[in-house]
């Protein structure tokens, strides 16, 4: 299997020395504005050829499939050439910007069966999945996630998404996941408090789901202590309580007083679940297996974002309409009706 990385900053390097630790699979083409540094990393990854024209790297014949990993605001579009070839596609997220083009995506991947993997990385951490398996139906979920002033950076400007499409993306994600059910109201507050953006840099959203429990999502540029963390992550369902923090490897649980801990393995470090991210998708397109998350985490997670920033504008409650999306996670409830009534005595 033959890659074409799109995008060769940080994350397309990164992703190039994965596909190299794994047989079977090599770079033939990179793509980047800058001819100098698609040049790059053609040498460090013996791809045969680089470029700047995205659509000849996508005709070729060796070419076949893709990595995203360009900035955020061209992610759909360059999802939808990558489709019209039929090639499957690993994104870094977010899948789009809006939940419009994010729909799109979906219903042109949908259209020709073509496998497209969002890289949720972060659903693979230790810490997530511990928190995963010991509270399978938690009543309450805040995930806190803390980055550095964008000062400067495209990363935090409007025509990117702003915070909320650089790392937001990811905590909606995982609150579906860790929620196990279908989001249906949002309320969410924020605003420019760091820096003058055209974007909130500090949002908190408050999101119910059709199971009954509730999710906080904080997300915002206001720094890090020394010894802080950028992630924190907390669940309970009133009688188990679960956090983990910092690069999301360990963590702790807590029930009727008693605590047990979960050591980060020997050698273990921050990188191994975009590792495993990746090689799932590898996987699913040589027909084995699924990826870690589908196109339609992605447009779930968007559609999520989009109502963030509904609620924030509108100051008041947002109702997330029902899309025909597959669930980041299986529902608790085998019948989300039935969950509707089964609501831990709160009511939206």
């Amino acid at each position: 299997m033959q890659f074409a990385i799109i995008g060769y900053g940080e994350a397309g390097r990164a992703h190039g020395l994965t596909l190299q630790t794994l047989s079977g699979v090599s770079v033939s083409c990179v793509v980047d504005v800058d001819i100098r540094r698609a040049k790059e990393g053609a040498r460090v990854l013996g791809a045969s050829t680089w470029t700047d024209d995205v659509n000849a790297a996508l005709r070729r014949p060796d070419v076949d499939a893709v990595i995203v990993a360009t900035p955020l605001a061209s992610h759909a579009l360059l999802a939808h050439q990558a489709l019209e070839r039929r090639l499957p596609i690993f994104l870094e997220a977010p899948l789009a910007l809006r939940f419009p083009d994010a729909q799109r995506v979906l219903a042109h991947a949908r259209a020709t069966e073509t496998v497209v993997a969002l890289n949720f990385w972060r659903r693979e951490a230790p810490g997530v999945r511990m928190i995963h398996g010991r509270i399978p139906r938690p009543t309450f979920v805040q995930i806190e996630a803390v980055i550095d002033p964008l000062h400067g950076s495209w990363m935090g400007t409007a025509e990117h998404g702003g915070v909320l499409g650089l790392i937001g993306n990811h905590a909606l994600d995982l609150a579906c996941v860790l929620m196990r059910s279908r989001p249906r109201f949002v309320h969410a507050l924020g605003g420019r408090h760091v820096r003058r953006a055209a974007f909130a840099d500090t949002v908190c959203a408050g999101i119910r789901f059709a199971n009954g429990g509730v999710a906080r999502v904080i997300v915002g540029e206001y720094g890090r202590a020394s010894k802080g963390s950028e992630w924190r992550i907390w669940a309970t369902d009133g009688a188990v309580s679960a956090t983990t923090h910092r690069d999301l490897l360990g963590g702790a649980s807590h029930t009727a007083g008693r605590s047990s801990r979960l050591k980060p393995k020997s050698g273990l470090d921050a990188i191994a679940p975009q590792h495993k991210s990746l090689r799932a998708f590898v996987n699913a397109v040589a027909g084995h297996g699924e990826p870690l998350a589908r196109v339609e985490d992605g447009a779930r997670a968007v559609q999520l974002a989009d109502a963030v920033y509904e609620a924030m504008s509108a100051r008041r409650r947002i109702e997330l309409e029902e899309t025909p999306l597959r669930l980041a996670a299986g529902p608790i409830y085998a019948d989300d009706a039935v969950a509707d009534r089964r609501d831990h005595g709160f009511r939206a």
